[in-house]
């Protein structure tokens, strides 16, 4: 009786709305902001992303920002220019790579013809290239749920070895990409509260840290998985950033609260108050990899 009552109050809700005459809604179309995005690490060549949101009934795919003047700065010394990509529109890059304990932040000058509220020069806030625990080694071991660490499922898993920098105060953030393929929506962060120093794989308070399983199996003629797993060593700015974003990913219910606005480190220079969307990072980066073995 209960299951029947359900589903006539549908037809009848579904019946009355049916009924009704088409409304005609009017929603304002918000404004496009400017985007910027990039990072300088001490491994890995500088780049930079200029593009702009898109206007949410539009079907016009994200415009990019070329012709831009955009460098790196070391303190108060420009260190280098960024070339824009021939193929890659928005897109600008540097061979530089920065030096652990070094300030740096980017200069962007936008000209040309684009909105009035694009025009002129940008940079992000200054921070400092932060060192990053060493990725000693990732290994492969059965797992289960009788191990050290467990696994709710049996199988083949990538243990990752590390130490954490002691007396220091650090946010690290994790990558991981499988067969060239970044996993692009997953933020992993954590911090070191409570296990300042502490080696990952080193006893049994601390065994490695399982970061990836378990692996499939390769059908007849597959390649076998490779996996590669980064280490970032990012600002407390950051962090917060990157958690706000993450936040915003999950789907919740009607009766959360609307989603918080999301503002980086890019501003209008001389004017913190005139920002733009996105963060420019400064990071000290590890990495290491393993190839799956059946």
């Amino acid at each position: 009786m209960r299951v029947f009552y359900k589903i006539s109050l549908l037809i009848t809700v579904l019946s009355f709305v049916a009924c009704q005459d088409p409304v005609d809604i009017e929603v304002p179309s918000g404004e496009i902001a400017l985007v910027i995005s990039g990072q300088v690490s001490n491994n890995d060549s500088c780049h930079v992303k200029i593009s702009t949101t898109s206007d949410y009934f539009s079907n016009a795919g994200v415009n990019y920002i070329s012709g831009a003047r955009v460098s790196i700065w070391e303190g108060n010394t420009e260190i280098a220019l960024l070339t824009e990509s021939s193929n890659k529109a928005g897109y600008y890059a540097s061979d530089f790579k920065g030096t652990i304990g070094r300030i740096y932040h980017i200069e962007v000058e936008i000209n040309g013809n684009y909105p009035a509220n694009f025009i002129g020069d940008w940079v992000s806030t200054s921070d400092t290239l932060r060192a990053c625990p060493q990725l000693d080694s990732l290994k492969q071991e059965t797992l289960d749920r009788t191990t050290n660490p467990r696994a709710f499922l049996e199988g083949e898993y990538a243990l990752m070895y590390f130490g954490d920098i002691p007396d220091t105060k650090n946010f690290l953030r994790i990558k991981r990409t499988l067969n060239d393929s970044v996993f692009a929506r997953e933020i992993i962060i954590f911090d070191d509260f409570g296990v300042d120093g502490a080696y990952f794989g080193g006893s049994e308070l601390f065994p490695p840290i399982s970061i990836y399983g378990p692996f499939e199996e390769p059908e007849l003629g597959e390649d076998l998985d490779t996996l590669t797993i980064r280490i970032e060593s990012i600002s407390a700015d950051f962090q917060a950033f990157l958690t706000l974003v993450n936040s915003q990913q999950q789907v919740g219910s009607p009766f959360d609260a609307p989603p918080a606005l999301v503002i980086g480190n890019i501003h209008r220079k001389g004017d913190v108050e005139d920002y733009a969307f996105g963060y420019f990072s400064v990071v000290g980066t590890n990495s290491n990899g393993l190839r799956y073995k059946p």
